[in-house]
């Protein structure tokens, strides 16, 4: 008689808590970090980041760091960039890291923390580069993804997916439910979202009024 199939062994997370101290700022992080982020407006978003591209990911790494007693998932996020929209020159490919990821059977994730997928159209806006929890602009609000409607045009979508339709709509809350009702041509014009050209148009805009570098 054949030995009963043993059940698959579940996948594990990290157990133990971690204390990451990444500029400055002392986090505790278990398998699951929940995170508080202030939504920002659009000119704060704007004048927030020190750098805004538009990119495809080309590729994700996850590594298990160990830093003294404690250790911590990080990916590291690889980006072609393809138009500089504010900020100095970058080269043509730029990283990012991101706390969370997968190693093996070990998981960290951290709520609110964007996930990138190889093959996605992005523009980000970054606030700083070097290790953090996130480097972008509050988190998930400083990321926005460029998607294809059913005829194949661009548009700007935000992290979850909901159509960005004005600038201003930025800070709006990721976590609330997407409600659009249509009640006229001219409400469904409104509702168009907006092109990667007319938001990168924004921001330049609002750079300019804001008179930053």
């Amino acid at each position: 008689m054949n030995p009963p199939d043993r059940p698959a062994a579940p996948r594990r997370t990290i157990r133990s808590w971690v204390a990451v101290l990444l500029g400055g700022l002392l986090v505790a992080a278990s398998p699951t970090l929940a995170t508080t982020v202030q939504p920002p407006d659009f000119p704060q978003l704007v004048a927030r980041a020190a750098s805004v591209f538009r990119g495809e990911v080309v590729s994700l790494r996850s590594e298990l760091v160990t830093r003294g007693p404690d250790r911590a998932i990080f990916t590291r996020v690889t980006f072609r960039v393809s138009e500089v929209i504010r900020g100095a020159a970058l080269p043509v490919e730029v990283t990012l890291e991101f706390l969370g990821g997968t190693v093996g059977d070990l998981t960290l994730e951290v709520a609110g923390m964007p996930r990138f997928e190889p093959g996605g159209r992005e523009i980000v806006f970054v606030e700083r580069a070097g290790p953090q929890i996130c480097p972008l602009v509050a988190m998930a609000y400083g990321r926005y993804r460029v998607l294809l409607d059913a005829a194949g045009a661009e548009f700007v979508a935000r992290d979850n997916g909901a159509p960005l339709v004005r600038p201003d709509d930025v800070a709006l809350s990721l976590t609330a439910p997407v409600v659009v009702v249509l009640t006229s041509r001219q409400s469904l014009a409104r509702a168009r979202p907006l092109s990667p050209l007319e938001f990168t148009a924004a921001v330049r805009s609002e750079a300019l009024r804001a008179r930053l570098p």
